[in-house]
């Protein structure tokens, strides 16, 4: 379903854009989307996975369907526009997905599903159409089927792929091609073929930069560095339909930078807990114990969280890395509770060290 036919979640979209617009382009501390790992379960072995999926990481915990519609509740009080669901690989269980979907409501949100594709076929394409979904990411990792599939550990993962983002179009969702781009292939005619590939068959690419953490925790030698990023800003401009999430959506120069998201965008664990972004693994609450209200005014007390930064703090902000992230029990089933992460000088207003943020 798309956006448009969604007036509660163009409403919001809208009110978002003001305020961007008012905040010189920048998106400050204003919620923006929820990204939320329903079960970790997956039938790939991505070498790249965030999750840790391929080691069967927390792959029998799930969100309950009365704690998705709790959340979903809280999200849409914070107007939070966007939500992505993901895992795991939830098509590969297509009545837990279905069943999800309608706890949620999707019509109140720019509803969307980030997908390695191998399970979507039309048949479902067309269901997950009609339950509001608005647009489905699914991951290419080259257009070399070899390449890709020896990447995602399983032959045949390239054409399932590709066949995907055609069922979604065929649907009547956006179909997203989501690409990871580090050091090792920011210059690469592979990205290249992807990003005109993407944009020969009217899809929008989404580009998320290498993060050293899940299967590639400490690989600081992946991120990219500043030419890199430079060059990424000249793809955006050559091609036109390439995003990325901190860049500025809404400047059709392609030349604005929204800011990190963290916090703007909380990521949600399948145990419930509360991370500032997919790729932070520093724990600000849990939905159990907290709002999404209060955690979201907690994780923004915090200047890393709170302060414009033109670079992606898990991707490509080195010295953020180096110093918060290279914790090598750190993952997302287990973030360091922000609380040890940072002291009070690294918060916006002081407070007395024993006062609760709770």
């Amino acid at each position: 379903m798309p956006i448009f036919d969604k007036p509660i979640a163009v409403k919001k979209l809208m009110e978002f854009r003001k305020y961007v617009l008012k905040n010189n382009g920048h998106i400050g501390t204003k919620q923006r989307g929820i990204d939320i790992n329903l079960n970790n379960a997956c039938n790939l072995k991505c070498k790249h996975c965030f999750t840790n999926s391929p080691l069967d990481d927390h792959i029998k915990e799930r969100l309950s369907n009365d704690v998705l519609a709790r959340v979903s509740d809280e999200a849409h009080e914070l107007d939070i526009f966007e939500y992505d669901l993901q895992g795991g690989e939830l098509t590969s269980r297509p009545r837990l997905l279905y069943e999800a979907l309608e706890a949620i409501r999707p019509e109140r949100f720019y509803f969307y599903l980030t997908t390695n594709g191998h399970r979507l076929d039309k048949d479902m394409a067309k269901k997950l159409a009609k339950a509001g979904v608005s647009r489905v990411s699914v991951s290419i990792d080259s257009m070399d089927a070899e390449v890709h599939d020896e990447f995602r550990g399983k032959v045949g993962s390239w054409q399932k792929a590709i066949d995907a983002l055609e069922h979604v179009a065929l649907a009547g969702m956006a179909p997203y091609l989501n690409i990871t781009v580090g050091h090792y292939n920011a210059f690469s005619e592979d990205v290249k073929k992807m990003l005109k590939y993407s944009k020969d068959k009217g899809y929008t690419t989404l580009i998320n930069v290498a993060t050293p953490g899940g299967m590639w925790k400490s690989m600081t030698e992946i991120m990219v560095d500043e030419k890199d990023t430079s060059h990424l800003i000249d793809l955006r401009q050559e091609y036109g339909n390439v995003l990325r999430n901190l860049w500025n959506p809404f400047d059709r120069n392609n030349k604005e930078v929204l800011g990190c998201n963290t916090v703007n965008r909380l990521y949600i664990t399948p145990i419930g807990d509360v991370l500032p972004c997919p790729y932070v693994h520093i724990k600000l609450g849990n939905i159990f114990e907290n709002s999404l209200k209060e955690i979201s005014e907690k994780g923004f007390k915090y200047k890393p969280f709170h302060d414009h930064s033109d670079l992606c703090l898990a991707g490509e902000d080195k010295e953020f890395v180096q110093k918060y992230l290279t914790n090598d029990e750190m993952g997302i089933f287990n973030p360091i509770p922000v609380e040890n992460i940072f002291s009070n000088k690294d918060m916006v207003n002081s407070i007395p060290t024993d006062t609760a943020l709770f």
